[in-house]
């Protein structure tokens, strides 16, 4: 199970770093303009903190970090921990409440709800759950 998370998690952080949208006018009053960790991880039914995942996965809790720095000029960055590599990247971003949009080579969604991004995914026929707070 916990190779499945781990997976998972990597096909998670692949489609965000491969993610952003159209940019130009000023977004800055959008409320999801901020900087986001990932909070909690829901898999295989079961919801964990990322103290909990990287309890379950043997690793530390900044190695299963996930940061979202959604500028108001458009654009984003996302930071991972070792679990991804240290992957990082940067990409473009559109907001019709309550949807999220973040493109580059395709588009993934989050919800923007009660002050969370909820983003969810479907990857070999299991559905994943990443909660980001600011």
């Amino acid at each position: 199970m916990k190779k499945h998370i781990s997976i998972l998690m990597l096909a998670v952080m692949m489609v965000m770093v491969l993610a952003g949208c159209g940019g130009g006018a000023d977004k800055s009053d959008a409320p999801v303009v901020g900087d986001w960790k990932m909070t909690t991880v829901e898999a295989m039914g079961q919801t964990a903190n990322i103290e909990e995942y990287a309890t379950m996965t043997g690793m530390s809790a900044d190695d299963v970090k996930m940061n979202l720095s959604i500028k108001g000029d458009g654009t984003f960055t996302i930071d991972a921990g070792s679990i991804f590599g240290g992957a990082s990247g940067e990409g473009k971003w559109d907001y019709k409440e309550p949807t999220l949009t973040l493109d580059y080579e395709g588009k993934t969604t989050c919800e923007y709800k009660d002050g969370k991004l909820v983003m969810s995914l479907e990857e070999g026929g299991q559905s994943v759950s990443v909660t980001f707070e600011k």
